[in-house]
This record gives structure tokens, C-alpha cells and sequence, in this order.
């Protein structure tokens, strides 16, 4: 049943794609011109196809859906209560680039890596017991988790305030793996920095677990209203629709008992 639903769900990320709806518009036409199907229905086609790319290219969609996944985590992420006994830092991974044999962390983790290190320091300052766990495996021979470290270290932070939770391989992993960690350590506060967009479903899959995490956005990300379809506009909706979809699943497989 799982992979069934699993399986539906990556179907429907194709949808958001702007290339595949051109692809999937030329082969209908394609098979419908070759069964000698009515002209109106190709045309009909290709009208639909090319009002979704502009939908999604020329930024209106993506403001729609970045404002959904992202207004409830503006005042949030400059809100921090270093007050509480002792507290731990779950920051998500971004993905790992291999460029020229050398592996590195995705550009977004930085912005994470900022955010976490800026809250340690508060805590710190305050010579309060503060704990960085950094959650992700990643596909390279290194992990995120040790990436994320090497950076933490250069920045001054102890490894003895650094968990590495090196397991996970997508966002569910994240949560299931770190949650047992931070359940067994009882921290009075437990934060999650990872990017805007990313930040809706996190803090669910958290939730699943049994952690009420408090969101602490890394980075947000927009599209801009133009006349014209361009790139910029078309990649960052798909990123987003992707994480709505994503946010649609997880509240299915709870509402199913499927997660947990």
C-alpha cells in the first residue's frame, strides 16, 4: 500500500515539471494527429500546456505557494529563548555536491549552518549547555553529518556539543533518527533550522514523532512576477510545489497510520 502511495506521489512531482508537461503535450498531440484525432483536442492540448508553463514561469504560481509554505516562519526564525536549561539544535542537511572529485555541502546548507551556529552562540554566551545535532547521510562517500561538522569546528564550535546523525536519507529519516537521539537526552528546548520552504514539512514529520520542535528558518526563497516565463521563476515553483506535495503526503500517511 505504502510503495503504491509512494509511487502515486512521484508521478504527481512530474506534473509540477515544466518540461515534462511540454513532453507529455507533444506526444499527445503526436498520437492524436497520428489516430486522426480531432484538431480541437491537439489544440485544446497545447492551449492547456502552454497556460501551465507560463502559470508556473511567470512567478504568480510560485508566489502562491511560497507565501503557503513560508509566511509562518518569518517572526519565528528571530525568535529564540535562550532562557531554558539546556537545549539542542537539529539542523537538516542540504545535499551534497561531488565538483571535480571533491565533495561539498549544497549552497542552502550554509545559510543552516549559520543559523544554528548564530543560536549555539546565544546559548553559549549565556554558558548555557547548548547540543548541535546534524541530521543527514547524503549520497557521497562523506556524509552531511561529518560535512556539517568540519564546518561547526572551523567556527569554533566543540565537537563535544556536535551529535552526528548519519543515517538518514530523506527528510522521514531525519526525523525518525534524530528523534530518538533528542528523546533519550531530554532537552528543556529542542530548535529545527533548515531552509523556509522545507521548514512546513520538517516540522510534521517532527510532530510525528512525538518532538514540537520550535522552526528556526535558515533562508527563504521567492519568485518574482514578470511578463515573460523565465528559469529562475519555473525551478524555484517546482522546488516548492514539490515540498506541497510532499506536505500532502505526510498528512495522508498519518491520517492512514502509515508513518511513525
Amino acid at each position: 500500500m505504502k510503495f503504491l502511495l509512494d509511487l502515486l506521489f512521484r508521478i504527481f512531482q512530474l506534473f509540477t515539471e515544466p518540461y515534462f508537461l511540454v513532453f507529455l503535450a507533444v506526444v499527445s498531440i503526436a498520437l492524436l494527429k497520428r489516430k486522426n484525432k480531432r484538431k480541437n483536442l491537439r489544440t485544446g492540448i497545447l492551449i492547456l500546456a502552454v497556460l501551465m508553463i507560463i502559470f508556473i514561469g511567470n512567478g504568480f504560481l510560485g508566489k502562491l505557494t511560497s507565501g503557503y509554505l513560508q509566511k509562518s516562519y518569518v517572526n519565528t526564525s528571530n525568535t529564540k529563548d535562550t532562557s531554558s536549561q539546556s537545549a539542542v539544535i537539529v539542523v537538516l542537511g542540504g545535499g551534497v555536491i561531488d565538483f571535480d572529485n571533491t565533495e561539498t555541502l549544497h549552497t542552502m546548507s550554509y545559510s543552516r549552518i549559520v543559523k544554528a551556529y548564530q543560536l549555539y552562540n546565544q546559548y553559549k554566551k549565556n554558558n548555557q549547555p547548548c547540543k548541535i545535532l546534524i541530521s543527514g547521510k547524503g549520497r557521497g562517500h562523506k556524509s552531511e553529518a561529518e560535512l556539517f561538522s568540519e564546518n561547526f569546528k572551523s567556527m569554533g564550535v566543540s565537537d563535544s556539543d556536535l551529535i552526528r546523525e548519519d543515517k538518514s536519507m530523506n527528510t522521514y529519516e531525519n526525523a525518525k533518527y534524530s528523534s530518538k537521539i533528542i528523546k533519550q537526552m531530554a532537552p528543556s528546548s529542542v530548535y529545527l533550522v533548515t531552509s523556509g520552504f522545507h521548514m512546513k514539512r520538517s516540522v510534521s514529520l517532527f510532530q510525528t514523532f512525538g518532538l514540537n520542535p520550535v522552526p528556526q528558518a535558515s533562508d527563504f526563497i521567492d519568485t518574482e512576477i514578470t511578463i515573460f516565463p523565465n528559469s529562475y521563476n519555473a525551478a524555484f515553483t517546482f522546488v516548492m510545489l514539490k515540498e506541497v506535495l510532499g506536505i500532502w503526503q505526510v498528512q495522508l500517511y498519518n491520517s492512514l497510520g502509515m508513518n511513525g
